[in-house]
């Protein structure tokens, strides 16, 4: 990955973290409905270049997303956690096989820290249960931003 595309990442990513604080569950929803719109575009672009069984199938997904959205929100929370973990797992098995090195201690923890922190924010919306939400987004968020921040300053400080 270049510095740009790191630096790029990070701010992101830091947005993001921004995001679940301040929206907190309104962002799944809100993402939701963004994610069936562009469902439904994607949709109407398919009828344009006459693919008819997959504008119907994105379009009713689509449609579905939108109307259920509400219901399912729990659901993608499971799903987000458990990709999550699954990352931050995978992240952690590969800097660790590797035994990644930096020059200076600082940029050894930033490398260590990313995969950590994408487990931990896994399993807090893993554990989102009751009313429990509000903290999870904000602890979430947070995390976040830190995670963000962490990338940021490995894409700064390399050469």
């Amino acid at each position: 990955m270049k510095k740009t595309e790191k630096i790029i990442s990070a701010l992101f990513t830091i947005t993001l973290g921004v995001l679940l604080i301040t929206l907190r569950g309104r962002f799944i929803s809100i993402l939701m409905t963004v994610l069936g719109l562009g469902l439904i575009a994607f949709a109407v672009i398919d009828l344009f270049n006459r693919l008819i069984p997959p504008a119907v199938v994105k379009a009713v997904v689509g449609i579905v997303i939108i109307l259920c959205g509400w219901t399912i929100i729990k659901a993608v929370l499971y799903v987000l956690g458990a990709i999550l973990l699954v990352v931050g797992i995978l992240l952690l098995y590969e800097k660790i096989k590797t035994r990644v090195r930096c020059a200076t201690l600082w940029q050894t923890i930033c490398q260590y820290a990313v995969p950590v922190l994408c487990f931990i924010i896994g399993l807090l919306f893993l554990f989102n249960q009751g009313n429990t939400i509000e903290w999870v987004f904000i602890l979430s968020g947070i995390l976040t931003i830190i995670e963000g921040g962490l990338v940021l300053a490995t894409a700064v400080t390399e050469d």
